[in-house]
């Protein structure tokens, strides 16, 4: 039975950081007060004239490299986003352009936290009935632009970053004949997830095992 695998991961955030002190001098709140209801120290905001598709580009890039795929390689982009870069054509499609993947079909998916779930879900599918190859999921999100900085109830919880995953087919044991069920054994790649998930590949796939 063919399984689907997450062959590579990546990450992006931008350079710029706000921070819960920054907040302080710009609605009435506090580091302690974030901290207590969120856990949330700091968040990146995405520099003047850099889109969603940029920070998702470069998520793309790191997991390509990871899974030693190509852009041209790619059969399917889904990328889950609520601030895409314009209402049409889709953010998904703007990614395809920017890295070069000619043959792969493209779209966005608007389920907000959600979107990277049901993205792999959808790219699961694909794979396990041998229609595609290799599959691009993304998520990422430029809220920045769009939160009111003067509500202290919802400013403090949003930012900017992205992240993506290279999925494919594998006999692997580590390889799931149904995604959604390998998600509730182990969270999808989050930002910083991804990175750790780089750096020690061998014990993420320990920890996989161990977790059946």
């Amino acid at each position: 039975m063919t399984r689907t695998a997450i062959l590579g991961t990546g990450a992006y955030a931008p350079e710029r950081v706000l921070t819960n002190a920054d907040l302080e001098k710009m609605v009435e709140t506090s580091d302690a007060w974030i901290t207590e209801r969120t856990g949330i120290k700091e968040r990146r905001i995405a520099a003047p004239g850099e889109v969603t598709s940029d920070m998702a580009v470069k998520a793309a890039i790191r997991a390509l490299e990871m899974a030693h795929t190509r852009a041209d390689e790619l059969d399917l982009i889904v990328m889950g986003t609520v601030s895409p870069d314009m209402p049409m054509p889709s953010s998904a499609v703007a990614v395809q352009a920017k890295l070069g993947a000619k043959k792969a079909f493209a779209f966005d998916l608007s389920a907000a936290c959600a979107g990277s779930i049901y993205g792999m879900s959808i790219a699961d599918q694909y794979i396990r009935t041998g229609t595609i190859k290799r599959a691009l999921v993304i998520g990422a999100e430029l809220l920045s632009r769009v939160v009111d900085w003067t509500d202290r109830n919802t400013c403090v919880l949003f930012g900017d970053a992205a992240g993506a995953m290279v999925l494919g087919p594998s006999d692997a044991f580590w390889g799931s004949s149904s995604m959604p069920t390998a998600t509730r054994r182990t969270s999808s790649p989050s930002p910083a997830g991804a990175a750790c998930i780089r750096s020690r590949p061998r014990c993420w796939r320990r920890s996989r095992t161990r977790s059946r």
